[in-house]
């Protein structure tokens, strides 16, 4: 059999990583039907926050660097902040004073006067069962979405609860979500969109896949502590995004971006919309120093594939490829 690695690399993206593209446009449309169905929760519940309007995509989902399998897709679910002032309390921590309190509104403020997120999260879970296909709501485990499954699908989806807060100029500046504490943190996903896109231009549409390839090692190759998605994605797209030289293959790319994230990962990481903390916060010297190690070892196999592939070996190239990305496929 000849081994050919593009070949390879092709089966492997289409099969293993890369999510299926029918099943991205059912995605798409599951999402946009819960937004209907929560609307219509919303305009038939007295006690329900009033919507804003519309929603925002968030998380990996939206910016298409999700890998296989599909399982969940987060969406803000934007509320209507009139009545409310946003006051930062602490550091990236905010609080929201409702000065006009709503009949839903007065059952979700604490005493003093400012809007609970735990409570407003605890409504979002209680009135989504009467969702149509509903099976299950919980609050998730860092307190900032409800998890919510259906039966018609296999994925979950994160709802987040979300005020877009003004920038004076009637746009949004951002948008205020749970913080797992009862209070609120800033975000913004066309932040992260805007950021994406602009290096993935940069590199002539490289850096997405690659990021994928990157998270699918991290996620089934990785013997070290977990990195989070999100903070993964932010060092590999920080890394590039003032490269002097552009990405010319995906294959080729990899062991650029896992040297990177070699240095990467022994600095600190500050969240690139400029709105919260910095990402590795709690992450400690024995864990970056894991990671780094790892990532020069992945850098080294990817090395020596490409020279292998360069001496006409691709049976060896493939074995070194193997080392890095689990059942690699030989296929020619």
């Amino acid at each position: 059999m000849a081994y050919i690695v593009n070949t390879s690399f092709d089966i492997y993206r289409s099969l293993s990583v890369d999510l299926d593209a029918e099943q991205v446009k059912t995605a798409r449309k599951s999402r946009d039907y819960l937004v209907g169905q929560i609307e219509t929760v919303a305009n038939n519940d007295s006690y329900f926050p009033t919507l804003y309007g519309g929603y925002k995509s968030y998380g990996s989902f939206a910016r298409s660097t999700k890998i296989r399998p599909l399982d969940d897709i987060d969406l803000l679910m934007l509320l209507n902040g009139k009545g409310t002032s946003s006051v930062q309390w602490s550091g990236t921590t905010y609080r929201l004073k409702v000065s006009e309190p709503t009949t839903a509104m007065k059952l979700l403020m604490n005493n003093d006067g400012h809007l609970n997120s735990i409570k407003v999260l605890n409504k979002f879970k209680s009135a989504l069962a009467s969702v149509s296909n509903y099976r299950k709501a919980d609050i998730k485990r860092n307190g900032v979405a409800v998890v919510l499954s259906l039966s018609s699908y296999d994925w979950v989806f994160d709802v987040v609860p979300a005020f877009p807060v003004g920038d004076g100029n009637n746009g949004t500046a951002y948008y205020l979500i749970p913080n797992g504490k009862g209070e609120w943190m800033r975000t913004d996903p066309r932040k992260d969109q805007d950021l994406i896109t602009e290096v993935n231009k940069k590199h002539n549409g490289l850096l997405i896949p690659v990021i994928r390839l990157v998270k699918y090692w991290n996620m089934y190759r990785y013997s070290p502590p977990a990195i989070s998605s999100y903070y993964l994605e932010t060092m590999i797209i920080m890394s590039l995004r003032y490269s002097f030289s552009t990405l010319s293959s995906i294959k080729s790319a990899i062991p650029t971006v896992f040297s990177n994230l070699s240095s990467s990962v022994l600095t600190t990481c500050p969240d690139p919309k400029g709105l919260g903390d910095n990402l590795d916060a709690d992450m400690s010297w024995d864990t970056r120093q894991k990671v780094s190690n790892a990532a020069r070892e992945m850098a080294s196999y990817g090395n020596y594939a490409l020279d292998a592939e360069n001496r006409g070996d691709h049976k060896t190239a493939i074995q070194y490829w193997l080392s890095i990305f689990p059942n690699f496929p030989a296929y020619g």
